[in-house]
């Protein structure tokens, strides 16, 4: 049983995301999980609780990303451009270990305006003030170019959150980039292109990054 809720939760996610919340259909997801049908009923009750639940962990998958971003970001002891690019990457590390959380995200934010602003409460609006005051900083310290830390947290995002076929059309726009290290690459090429760090500064050479 504890199997069967989980690989429902799993199809429920992908469908969620690929499909949106209404053409997503409950015997569909079933039998991508390999379930009865009769196992969304007991676990959850219905697709809107189902919705719910593949919410609920996303948020928990989110939350130990969000605090550490939060913790890099109130470090005093830390220079500010190597928190911001340490944000940065700590987010496209993120997104690369949940490629779905992207089009869930995408397809929720234009659903029913209840699920859209349980998104906001529970996912976006944390991650956001996560790194909010950082941001403010960089564009205060001329690091970020940007009017307000909300367009810049919607950029990065963005900039991060390609999907799971990305380094595969990469390689094939230029063969020379390896599909293994297309994300890491990717990654690097945000920082380099969204912080404007002085020549000097160690944390404007993203290719040293250490892969401990």
């Amino acid at each position: 049983m504890p199997a069967g809720r989980e690989a429902l939760l799993a199809a429920a996610r992908r469908a969620f995301a690929s499909q949106g919340f209404d053409a997503a259909d409950v015997r569909s997801i079933a039998a991508e999980a390999n379930v009865s049908p009769n196992l969304v009923r007991v676990h959850f009750g219905n697709k809107a609780a189902l919705w719910e639940a593949c919410l609920d962990a996303i948020v928990s998958e989110s939350r130990p990303v969000m605090e550490a971003i939060r913790r890099i970001a109130t470090d005093p002891s830390r220079a500010l451009a190597e928190r911001l690019r340490e944000t940065i990457l700590r987010g496209g590390e993120f997104y690369a270990a949940h490629p779905d959380v992207r089009d869930f995200v995408t397809r929720s934010s234009t659903d029913m305006p209840e699920r859209a602003e349980r998104l906001n409460t529970l996912l976006l609006t944390p991650a956001y003030e996560s790194s909010r005051e950082l941001f403010a900083a960089g564009i205060e310290a001329g690091i970020i170019r940007s009017s307000h830390p909300a367009l810049f947290f919607a950029l990065v995002t963005a900039a991060l959150n390609q999907p799971p076929a990305f380094p595969a059309l990469l390689n094939r726009l230029a063969p020379e980039i390896d599909i293994a290290s297309a994300r890491d690459r990717m990654i690097e090429t945000v920082v380099a292109t969204l912080l404007h760090l002085s020549p000097v500064d160690p944390s404007d050479q993203p290719q040293q990054r250490s892969r401990a």
